[in-house]
């Protein structure tokens, strides 16, 4: 998906990202709780936990802009963290298809893209060297992807 995030406020943009590093956070804790296998646990339990170490980044950008973190965007963004995020996962959670594990892995892959791409699509917003903690970011997401693949394999 192409982010069009061009006239959002930085702040709105880092609360987002925020919201987004919960709810990523939220899966892996579920996922992990049901996971059998202790090898796959503790993956999902590594994801989980870089989630957190990731919401704290953003968290703390919103900060150092002097804003302090409220937990909600304005109606834009809300829509798009609605649309992209929220929605789809309370849908899988409520579905049947969160006890398929291919599945639920699969839709796991498909939210950590979605996280790079709108992280991609707020690097214009930060300056230096937010740019270059952002893209550690990105890179993490995309080994996020690259495991949820591999867990799959593991037949959990």
């Amino acid at each position: 998906m192409e982010w069009n995030l061009e006239n959002v406020k930085v702040e709105d943009l880092l609360e987002m990202a925020a919201i987004v590093e919960q709810s990523g956070f939220d899966f892996y804790a579920r996922l992990s709780a049901r996971a059998d296998e202790l090898r796959v646990k503790n993956e999902l339990k590594f994801l989980r936990d870089e989630k957190a170490l990731h919401k704290a980044f953003f968290l703390e950008q919103l900060r150092e802009r002097g804003a302090a973190p409220c937990g909600e965007v304005g109606p834009a963004l809300k829509e798009m963290l609605d649309r992209e995020f929220i929605g789809p996962m309370s849908r899988m959670f409520a579905s049947s298809d969160i006890k398929d594990n291919d599945k639920t892995l699969r839709f796991g892959a498909e939210l950590e893209q979605k996280s790079i791409d709108f992280y991609a699509g707020m690097r214009h917003v930060l300056g230096e060297p937010q740019q270059a903690a952002l893209d550690r970011i990105i890179a993490q997401e995309e080994e996020h992807r690259r495991k949820l693949h591999l867990i799959r394999s593991y037949h959990i």
